[in-house]
Parts: C-alpha cells; structure tokens; sequence
C-alpha cells in the first residue's frame, strides 16, 4: 500500500493546480472516515484534493485526514468561514446593527498531549470593516465514546452597541449533543473580569448548523439579568477554505 501512496502521490504532483477530487462527495467521504485515504483504492485514486495528495497541499491545521476519530463527528466544522456583512445583532439594550464575521476552527498540533481538540477562532468586524466589534478564542472537543461536544471560548467586546466595552467580558464553558450538521451548545459555566461593565449574561445557547457543505449557519440566544432568553446574534457564512 505504501509504494501504491507514493506512485500517486508523484502522480498527483505533476498534475499540479489540476488535481482535482473526480466525485463531488470526496469532501464528505474524508470527513466522515479520514483513514479511507489510506486504505481505499477507490477514494485514494477518485479523491487526490481532498486526502491532500495534490501539489499545493491542504495547509495541515485544515486537513481532515489528520482528524482524530473521537473528533470526526464534529469534521464538518473544518475550514475558514466567512460572512463579509450579513450578521446581525439584536437586544434590548443595544440599537440593531448589521456585522461581518471571520471564523476558523482547525486541527490542534500533533504535539498536543492532552485529550485533542479544535481550534476555535471567530473575529467580527462593523460595516466599515475596520473597528472590532468581537472576539472569540478557544477549543471544541468531543468526549471519547461519546455525542457530548464541549467548547471552552475567552470572548471580548470592544465596541459600545455590544454588552460591554473595550475590554474582555467573558470566559464560557458550554456542552451539548453532536447531531448530524447540528450542534446546540448550552452554557454550563461562565466567568467574568470583576470591573467588567457587562449586563450579566444567566443563560446561553449556541446553535450552529450546517446548510449545505459551504453554508454555515450560526444563531445566538441569550438570557440576561434583566431580560428573558431571545436571539441576540444570527448569520450564515460561506466555507472559504479549504
């Protein structure tokens, strides 16, 4: 099987910019069962681009062969996700406002020795594309064995129509259920900066679904001190890579 890998990876090599998967649903293959591109004739020769044999390889953090198997029910998530201005923002206590957001989730470093997970990053930007509205760090990982998915996010606020102002507000730790394309996260824990001028947030739940291989849809409720849970944040992104 190795020297079968390394004909065509030669191969696909020389084809250069032109390799490309043969089956539109190589992308899907991959992420459901990284291991196929090592095992399967089938898939190594159908599916060069998305098992990374081309050229101009995958970046590795966004490689999905390189998936753990307790991660791979959370694969889909994979990949730079933008939305140039199509958020929106929504709350009582701030004026309604249109957003654009960046987000990346990746693979975690080989080196990585505790239980591996998923990058999480997420910028978002006002319509001028200049000031920083909001920021978000962290980790999603996936209890072995199990449907139980955990992000742990450091966010940050910097701007006056958000909760709070310029500088970081919350730490979270929320869980939830893996379901096909559907994740529906729920605050388990939440930590905030003593001198932090937020409205304190009680409840949160985060729903990301996946509309179609590039379409990711994401919607934010909230439930404050002051005020009942209801939406505060919904956009959809297009995969831009990879």
């Amino acid at each position: 099987m190795s020297s079968k890998l390394e004909n065509l990876d030669y191969l696909y090599k020389s084809l250069g910019q032109h390799c490309e998967d043969s089956n539109s649903n190589c992308h899907d293959w991959i992420m459901s069962r990284a291991t196929l591109c090592q095992t399967t004739d089938y898939i190594i020769k159908t599916c060069p681009k998305s098992c990374g044999f081309c050229k101009k390889k995958l970046e590795p953090r966004f490689d999905a062969s390189r998936v753990p198997s307790h991660l791979q029910s959370i694969s889909w998530l994979i990949g730079i996700w933008r939305s140039e201005h199509g958020g929106k923002a929504f709350f009582p206590t701030i004026p309604t406002f249109t957003y654009g957001e960046q987000v990346e989730i990746s693979v975690s470093d080989d080196h990585m020795t505790a239980l591996k997970a998923l990058n999480y990053t997420a910028f978002a930007w006002g319509l001028s594309g200049f000031e920083e509205l909001h920021s978000e760090y962290g980790y999603i990982t996936v209890e072995p064995g199990t449907k139980t998915v955990s992000l742990t996010t450091v966010m940050n606020n910097v701007n006056e129509n958000l909760i709070c102002f310029n500088f970081s507000c919350f730490v979270t730790v929320e869980q939830g259920i893996v379901e096909p394309n559907r994740i529906e996260f729920h605050l388990v824990d939440i930590g905030r900066i003593s001198f932090s001028r937020d409205l304190p947030v009680l409840r949160l739940i985060r729903e990301w679904t996946l509309i179609e291989k590039n379409t990711l849809q994401a919607r934010l409720e909230m439930e404050t001190l002051t005020h009942g849970m209801q939406e505060h944040t919904f956009i959809r992104y297009r995969r831009i890579y990879p």
